[in-house]
């Protein structure tokens, strides 16, 4: 068996046992007695643990040196195939990186994290900060640690955030944010200083039942494969994966508030098709390089698919008649427009998944701000509530009444996901330079949502972001892409352009 083959093997190996891990995962958030929690806790544990071990082999170490890959040259020689390359720079990543992690921190973080997570859902019904805040303290101490053990040379945020956006930094990211908010206020002024839209029928009573019919059918309308996943219902909407042909997504039923469950379902559906379009070649399944480029660029699937598609008046040309049946009588003598502008009322609210598109990624800046501090020092944990709720009324003039809709409404920190939040915001403005590289490439992507064509825009998205997988870094793909690097205004004249049609400016 050649070096590279062998590489490949054990990597598949390691993915096996990940996955048997998600498995446990997906069963704590979907179905597990909550009694079970202690035992789940270890056992969660213990798969982090043989994951570890065997992402730490000495002989991968072995092979990526008998094949060339160093510090200096992660991805090898320049003799060898692109995607061989592309395939040592990804592996040389993960294994400098686990090989820092020592084997009793990862076990430790993966039982920690469990009984976090758990605490948080309690917590969250519960409104009680307090009985979650011991357990976001560890959750933060793991993170620095794990900071301190990847790059002790670096500042601890820039090291968190280069998990989720490789590459990334707090300052670059700040930048990008200050020049993004600033563009978000001012149109979300234009739009306030003006009448305000009706979405009242949107708050009818919607029986649960009638709900979950609507999400099968918008599976189904993106062409999700039922054969290769699933959907089941959890106190946070999201995607894992168990294997390649195994994608399972959850949402949640508000029965005073349908949306919620309808845009959710969309959003995981998104990240569900990248997770089942992701094949960079026949040899690299169910390896590293069959993975998402970022997170970021996962998050610019599910919005693109949630808002850009969802949220457009075609779309609804198509399906509101379908909807309008499945939920009956909820949307009985509602027209398109009315219902096309009550979807995208813009308005500051609480809950950030349930956020218009103007002021979602003011929800995102406010938790990289506070996330940033957290992990600083300048904030402390039994501080968070008042800075969110201070930073909730600087940036949207709304302040929550209570914890559980203020800093208890999100699972990332439970999980202990620091520098995970930008992804969201970066994945608006990926998404919405994807959407003009159609246009430029010869692809109508407006008009094939009003003519029922969603086909046409997931093939363009199938070879260009899917398929590649993690062959290119984050801003490797969309210069590859696109042509250029990472441009905000694209997102920006989006969202000017859409907004000044809702609202008649």
């Amino acid at each position: 068996m050649k070096p590279i083959e062998r590489l490949r093997a054990l990597d598949a190996e390691a993915k096996l046992v990940e996955h048997i891990g998600a498995m446990l995962g997906w069963d704590q958030e979907t179905y597990m007695p909550s009694a079970a929690i202690d035992e789940r806790s270890d056992q969660l544990a213990l798969m982090e643990s043989l994951t570890h071990d065997m992402a730490t082999s000495p002989e991968i170490g072995s092979i990526l040196a008998e094949l060339g890959s160093n510090a200096e040259a992660p991805g090898g020689p320049e003799s060898l195939p692109t995607i061989d390359r592309a395939y040592l720079r990804v592996m040389r990543r993960k294994f400098d990186q686990a090989t820092k992690l020592p084997s009793e921190l990862v076990s430790e973080m993966a039982k920690a994290t469990s009984l976090s997570q758990a605490a948080w859902v309690q917590a969250r019904k519960d409104d009680d900060y307090r009985a979650f805040a011991p357990h976001l303290s560890k959750m933060l101490e793991f993170n620095k640690t794990v900071a301190a053990c990847l790059d002790p040379g670096k500042r601890p945020y820039d090291v968190l955030l280069d998990q989720f956006e490789e590459g990334a930094i707090e300052a670059q990211v700040a930048s990008v944010f200050s020049a993004l908010r600033d563009d978000l206020v001012s149109l979300l002024d234009r739009i306030l200083g003006g009448p305000q839209v009706d979405d009242s029928f949107l708050r009818r009573n919607c029986p649960a039942a009638a709900q979950a019919k609507a999400s099968a059918y918008f599976m189904k309308a993106l062409a999700f494969d039922a054969t290769r996943g699933r959907l089941d219902t959890t106190a946070h909407p999201f995607t894992t994966t168990l294997g390649g042909s195994d994608v399972r997504i959850t949402t949640r039923y508000v029965e005073e508030y349908f949306p919620s469950s309808v845009f959710s379902t969309i959003h995981e559906t998104g990240h569900a098709l990248y997770e089942l379009g992701l094949d960079p070649s026949p040899d690299y399944r169910r390896t590293s390089l069959a993975e998402a480029s970022s997170m970021a660029i996962h998050e610019s699937q599910s919005r693109l698919w949630e808002n850009t598609v969802g949220r457009s008046l075609g779309f609804w040309l198509h399906h509101l008649p379908a909807l309008r049946q499945m939920l009956s009588p909820v949307l009985d003598g509602v027209g398109l427009e009315d219902f096309y502008r009550a979807i995208n009322k813009v308005e500051p609210s609480l809950i950030r998944t349930e956020a218009d598109e103007v002021t979602y990624s003011l929800h995102v800046i406010l938790r990289f701000e506070l996330e940033g501090a957290l992990v600083s020092g300048d904030l402390s944990v039994d501080d968070l509530p008042g800075a969110w709720n201070d930073g909730m009324k600087r940036l949207l003039g709304v302040v929550p009444t209570d914890d559980a809709h203020g800093c208890l409404q999100d699972i990332h920190w439970s999980m202990g996901s620091f520098g995970y939040f930008p992804s969201y915001a970066l994945g608006n403005l990926y998404g919405a330079q994807w959407w003009d590289a159609m246009k430029a490439q010869g692809l109508d992507p407006k008009s094939a949502v009003e003519q029922g064509n969603l086909g046409s825009i997931l093939s363009w998205l199938r070879t260009n972001i899917h398929k590649p997988g993690a062959i290119y870094k984050p801003g490797e793909l969309v210069e590859h892409v696109t042509g250029n690097a990472l441009d905000p205004s694209h997102f920006v004249r989006y969202l000017n352009d859409k907004y000044a049609g809702v609202y008649g400016f």
